[in-house]
Formats: C-alpha cells, structure tokens, sequence
C-alpha cells in the first residue's frame, strides 16, 4: 500500500481504487475552515447518542439555532441522533472537533430516513493538520427523518470525547446543478492528482498495458469509451474524448487521463468532492501494466472493459461518492481484479467501513443531486 509522512493524511486524502482486493478508502472535500464550536472540554452536558439507526437519540434543535453538544467515542459503534424531518432548502451545518488536547480523530455522517448517505465529512483541513469534521449542505428531497452519526476515523484505535454543535436553517434555496463535463484524456501531456504527483503522460496506447495489446489501441479505447457511457447513461454527465478534438471553456470540466504506472492501484482521484463543489478536478487511471493484477489476460474489448469500470469509478469519486462494499457497484472497493470484468453500476449498496460503520449510499440519487438530468 502507499507510504507517506502520516497514514491518516494518506487514506484521508486520496479517492482511489486498489489493485489488490484491499482498497484505500475515499476521502471527504473540507466543507469549511471556521470553527463554530467553543473549545471546551466540559463533559457535564454529555448526550448519549444510539448506537445504530433504530436506537438514534432526538435531538430538539431550535430552528436557526446552534445546538451543542458533547460526547464520548469509545468504541467502534457510532453515536447517532434523530435531527428530526427537513424539506427541500433546509441547510444542515454540523461541526464535530475533538476536545482540546484529546485522541479523537472525528468522522461525521448525515444520513436521511432510508439510512442513506446525505453528506459526509473526515477532515477540515489535512496538509494544516485539522482533522475536525464539519458539513455544511442543502437538502435537495424531503425526508421525514435525518439522522447525525458521529464516529472515530476507522485506524483510531482510542477514541475520545468531542464537543458538536448542529444548526439547521429553515426554507432556503435548493441549489441548481450545472452540466458536468467529463474528459477522457487519451493525448497524454501533463496530469497533476493532488497528493499523488505530477505525470508526463504519453499518448495512450493499448500496447503499453501489455506487449499482447500491441495495435489494438483502437478497440481498447472503444471499450473504455463505451462503458463510461454506459456508465453515465442515466446521468446528465457528458462524456468526451480528446480524440473529439472537443471545445471546453477552461474550469468547466473534469478530467480522467490514462497511463503511468502504479504498483499498488489501478486509479486514483484528486478527492472526494462532496457536492461536486469543484466542476474542474482530475483522476488518473494507471494503464501501464494494467492487467498484471488479473489471473488471466483479458480480451482487448474485456481490458477496455475494465479499465472503463475504474474509470467511472474515479469520476464518481470526482462527483462526491465514497467507497461501498458490494462487488456489483462501481464504487466497490472490497473486489479483486476479475469483478472489474463485470458489468458493473452506480447503485445503492453499504458504505465501506473504511468510510463509515454503518449507512449506505445510494449513488443514483447523490449523482442526481449534483448533476443535472439527462
């Protein structure tokens, strides 16, 4: 697995996909730098959240109003509390720190009344060493119950007490997506992932997975072209191909390059963009020695396949989707190479439990929220 000067910044930070059946877990975009809550370690006023969703605690939050709270992680079960029904334009902001000089490190999760994922938050601000938590988001679909979970992250063997505070802000406005362009970068040049580095990519060419692609350059592309489509078929998302030779305003598209070389994954994102706050973010899909992870070489058409799989993979990261656990789901991160052959979807499935302990993500209604429809 990767190396880096602190293992929380690296799992915290980086949105990839493993070559092994282990993958890294997907990372959080900060929602915001300014600290809501006072740093008290006063315990007096604990509540004592459930444990699941069933056993959720209510919290009666005044409308507009900060309501804090304090609390004890100390095991791997999450405190969980009842936030009561919201409508379309209800803005939920939660911040969640550590008490000073405490051990937590502090993951927090809203989920709506189908235990699905609303929002979710690990780190403000990693590379300045602020490993609070802090969500700030609209609620687009009325919900008659959201609920708050509070957890430690998933190597924190301690635990510790946090103080939170939640406030939620009435009837504002839901907010409009914009069209989110997704190119596929097959010209090679350079490609910069945040915290993973800097690449001169040559063109893409199928013989650089392995000698036996040599010349079928063409029928990879088409695979990966095509299940990116596939792919985002029932989204608004438009996939394009440097081949197009296509005009983009600058700042208005992502980007998925494919080449260079990783011994340890297939690909890997800037981010986990909650929200898809950042319409202009990259993800690299690692094509050289593509398919030595892989029992028997696939087919050109099966490679493309698979490589179009992690391609989505990545852009789903891009578009604010987390690890789930489930195979079948492009989001999966517990498979090995072969499920990445398969026809693999966006769908609802449980969260990896290197993002959170318990919840799932419906991938189909996060992408409808931040992409407009088709």
């Amino acid at each position: 697995m990767l190396t880096s000067r602190r293992l929380h910044s690296t799992l915290a930070r980086f949105a990839a996909i493993a070559v092994s059946c282990g993958a890294l877990i997907g990372a959080n975009c900060p929602n915001s730098g300014t600290s809501i809550i006072p740093g008290s370690t006063n315990l007096d006023s604990a509540l004592s959240g459930g444990s699941d969703f069933s056993s959720a605690a209510s919290l009666a939050i005044p409308d507009g109003e900060a309501f804090e709270f304090t609390g004890i992680i100390d095991s791997s079960a999450p405190d969980v509390f009842d936030l009561g029904a919201v409508s379309p334009g209800d803005r939920i902001i939660v911040q969640v720190n550590a008490v000073s000089g405490g051990t937590l490190d502090p993951v927090v999760a809203i989920f709506d009344a189908n235990e699905e994922l609303f929002s979710i938050s690990d780190d403000i601000d990693t590379d300045g060493g602020n490993f609070n938590s802090a969500i700030d988001s609209v609620v687009t679909v009325a919900s008659n119950q959201m609920f708050l979970a509070i957890t430690k992250f998933f190597l924190d063997s301690t635990g510790g007490a946090y103080n939170a505070s939640v406030r939620i802000e009435r009837g504002g406005q839901t907010p409009t997506p914009a069209v989110q362009t997704i190119l596929l970068n097959f010209a090679g040049g350079p490609a910069t992932i945040q915290n993973e580095g800097s690449f001169n990519l040559d063109p893409f060419d199928a013989g650089d997975i392995d000698d036996a692609y040599t010349g079928q350059t063409a029928i990879v592309k088409q695979a990966i072209v095509d299940t990116m489509i596939e792919n985002f078929s029932p989204f608004g998302a438009v996939i394009v191909t440097t081949d197009e030779n296509p005009t983009l305003v600058p700042g208005t598209y992502s980007t998925i390059h494919f080449g260079a070389f990783s011994s340890t994954k297939f690909g890997v994102a800037d981010d986990v963009d909650v929200g898809n706050l950042d319409y202009c973010d990259d993800g690299i899909i690692f094509t050289v020695g593509f398919d030595n992870p892989f029992a028997s070489r696939p087919s050109a058409t099966g490679i493309g396949v698979a490589i179009g799989n992690v391609a989505a993979h990545e852009a789903g990261h891009l578009l604010g989707l987390n690890h789930v656990a489930d195979v079948t789901a492009l989001m999966d991160n517990t498979g090995t190479a072969s499920t990445l052959l398969a026809d693999q979807n966006f769908k609802t499935a449980p969260l990896s439990p290197s993002v959170f302990p318990i919840g799932n993500q419906n991938a189909p209604s996060l992408l409808d929220r931040v992409i407009p429809a088709p």
